[in-house]
């Protein structure tokens, strides 16, 4: 049985489109993860460039409201000699050993002078 040439065009003719369709799909459900990623207050972070700066106000009020807890991020001897009020001490050298205590839904604010 022989298919007409007008039926094997019209098949061909949709695979372009069906393959757009999915790469199109697949680009919007990147950018939905990435979007809802980042609205979550949880961006992924790929260097210190990618991390956001606060002024000390927008500390301050954060902390405040009980938004964000302050960490020091400096040595415990430099801790204990001064720090902001409330910040608690997680010296960067022991951060990468306390991150699994550490509430992932929690807002840290950390400073290091």
């Amino acid at each position: 049985m022989r298919i007409p040439n007008k039926q094997l065009n019209r098949k061909n003719s949709a695979l372009p489109v069906v393959l757009f369709l999915f790469a199109a799909l697949i680009s919007l459900g990147v950018l939905v993860y990435r979007g809802a990623r980042a609205l979550g207050g949880n961006p992924i972070v790929k260097s210190q460039d990618d991390v956001p700066r606060l002024t000390v106000q927008e500390a301050y009020q954060a902390v405040r409201d009980g938004k964000a807890i302050l960490v020091d991020t400096r040595s415990a001897e430099q801790y204990a000699a001064q720090h902001a009020a409330g910040a608690i001490s997680l010296p960067v050298s022991n951060l990468e050993a306390n991150l699994p205590a550490l509430d992932p839904e929690q807002w840290y604010i950390t400073y290091c002078t």
